[in-house]
């Protein structure tokens, strides 16, 4: 691959071509397909200086297109060609223009997701001299790969084959068949599996462990996660099968899997353990409980082959006894803890905090109900599956007063699983106080399905959250905009969420943010870098929503019998 000829040549050029007089014969000896390149190199009368920075030069033109230098015996007796496109190229020049415009770090993610969707909607696909950096792209920024996926056309398809970094963002077919399974990526014979899990869930099961012996680890527990779609007591044997897996991934997945059984023997194992480690005693005459909490007091050699890891990692924050209790927490239904103590998720959070054992409590809370609703979904939803977990649960986490110490992420996780009127309440009461935050939190949400390659649970923003959200956000920057004394405070916070907001926004917010004025010239006591940074905020976004609006102006593609190869 170019990858281990410029691996070559940069010892070359780290102790110069003088001193290593090898640069023209390593050039004449490089395998196909760039073997005639490097020949004609090997003989021109430049400098070696030169020869070598051109050598380099064009393996990293190759290594941009997919192309590789590998050894002949490697490479395919034929390359079949791209099978012809039915859809025809974007490739108008104000268009191909536009479409350039999303390579620039500017763009916020949002807004060029929707822009290729709305590529794909209209019937087109990307030009062929936008495949390689579309492609680079969408390496760099998983949650773009279905929009690039869903534009790249048949050639970007070949283009992916050829450059085995690329295949990851096509893994996932749409439509999985037999041959997915038989030789298609992880992902997409676990896209096959779970396909197959909704129409025969036991024949699925069966296949799967047929397949499970002759897989390595990683593979295992990869595929291992289809039988969350479609989980039933009819699954628990292979499950606690799985509890003595060699991986310790797969078991970990395994006993996750079965908390999601309320009847399963895990869940009663769970409960023995708990048992143990839980007391009550009365208080206010017999009229409420008093919950205490002790965490084991020595490992038990059955942990491993329950899907605990019993082993606490050298820098972790928790001490030996709180990593136990932690271990415990995190493989123990939320609906037990509901059900055992008889207290709320808010309740029980607030009890948690008046313990030794908080952080080690709440992360085994917070891990739980993120595994479960990853998986299970939410109670009351349409999607919900065994094991969903209640709506308070994620409320009560997120309102945990420990929760701006939590990976940003995580919220984000929580949030996109509330139900639009829950989630559009919390963001309603905090709108006036906080926006920043509120948009901050807006962004994270709405990307965090297309982070988690779940595009399909994906929802727009309440219409008059969204409405609210845009007007308190023109308000305060128009304020920032005409004041003589600006905020540097302010406009670092608006500087990167503004932009990124936008492109989540229905079209009707557009307007104002469009008449928003030019900033004010700066007085002469203001620093020249801080009004600079002002305008830099407005220029962002007036850009964003012209091309917001350049897009959703696409006209539909004309499709005809020709191809377009362009």
């Amino acid at each position: 691959m170019t990858g281990s000829m410029m691996d070559r040549l940069l010892p070359i050029a780290l102790v110069g071509t003088e001193r290593s007089p090898g640069l023209r014969a390593l050039l004449r000896e490089a395998p196909a397909p760039l073997n005639g390149l490097m020949q004609a190199l090997a003989v021109v009368p430049d400098e070696d200086a030169t020869v070598l920075l051109r050598a380099a030069g064009v393996l990293a033109v190759a290594e941009r297109v997919g192309c590789g230098v590998a050894s002949v015996a490697s490479l395919p007796e034929a390359c079949a060609p791209a099978r012809a496109d039915a859809r025809p190229a974007l490739s108008a020049e104000s268009h191909v223009g536009l479409l350039q415009r999303l390579l620039d770090d500017s763009v916020p993610d949002g807004l060029r997701v929707e822009a290729l969707s709305l590529v794909a909607q209209r019937g087109w696909r990307l030009p062929a001299t936008l495949l390689p950096p579309m492609l680079a792209l969408a390496l760099r920024v998983p949650m773009l790969r279905p929009a690039v996926g869903a534009v790249m056309g048949e050639r970007g398809r070949w283009l992916v084959q050829q450059q085995p970094r690329w295949r990851s963002i096509v893994e996932r077919p749409a439509e999985p068949t037999e041959d997915d399974w038989a030789h298609g990526s992880g992902a997409a014979r676990l896209a096959f599996l779970q396909n197959e899990r909704r129409c025969d869930p036991a024949a699925a099961r069966e296949r799967l462990s047929a397949e499970l012996p002759s897989l390595a680890a990683r593979e295992r527990a990869e595929l291992v996660e289809a039988l969350a779609v479609g989980l039933s007591s009819a699954d628990e044997p292979l499950l606690v099968k799985l509890l003595r897996d060699r991986g310790g991934e797969v078991r970990a997945l395994a006993a996750t899997l079965l908390v999601r059984l309320p009847d399963s023997e895990q869940s009663a194992w769970l409960a023995g353990q708990w048992a143990a480690l839980l007391r009550v005693e009365s208080a206010w005459l017999g009229l409420k409980k008093r919950w205490h909490i002790e965490p084991p007091a020595a490992e038990d050699p059955a942990w491993k082959t329950r899907g605990l890891d019993p082993q606490r990692p050298r820098h972790d924050t928790l001490g030996e006894r709180g990593w136990w209790l932690y271990q415990l927490a995190r493989l123990t239904a939320p609906a037990f803890w509901t059900a055992h103590l008889g207290l709320a998720p808010a309740e029980l959070i607030d009890w948690a905090r008046g313990t030794d054992w908080k952080d080690a409590l709440l992360r085994g809370w917070r891990e739980a109900v993120l595994a479960a609703v990853g998986s299970a979904g939410v109670v009351g939803e349409p999607d919900a599956q065994p094991g969903a977990v209640e709506a308070r649960w994620l409320l009560a986490l997120l309102a945990c007063r420990d929760a701006k110490d939590w990976p940003v992420q995580e919220l984000a996780t929580l949030r996109s699983h509330l139900p639009l009127s829950a989630r559009t309440a919390l963001w309603r009461e905090r709108l006036h106080g906080a926006p920043v935050e509120v948009a901050t939190e807006v962004v994270q949400t709405c990307a965090q399905p297309l982070i988690d390659g779940r595009p399909e649970r994906a929802a727009p923003l309440d219409p008059a959250l969204a409405a609210a959200l845009s007007a308190v956000m023109v308000r305060d920057l128009s304020a920032l905009f005409s004041t003589q004394t600006l905020d540097e405070r302010r406009a670092a916070a608006w500087l990167d969420t503004a932009p990124a907001l936008i492109g989540w926004l229905p079209l009707s917010c557009l307007d104002a943010i469009e008449a928003l004025p030019a900033p004010t010239p700066a007085p002469a006591e203001t620093h020249t870098w801080l009004h600079a940074r002002i305008v830099t905020l407005h220029d962002r976004l007036q850009q964003a929503v012209a091309l917001r609006r350049a897009f959703h102006a696409l006209p539909v593609a004309a499709v005809s019998s020709s191809t377009d190869s362009r």
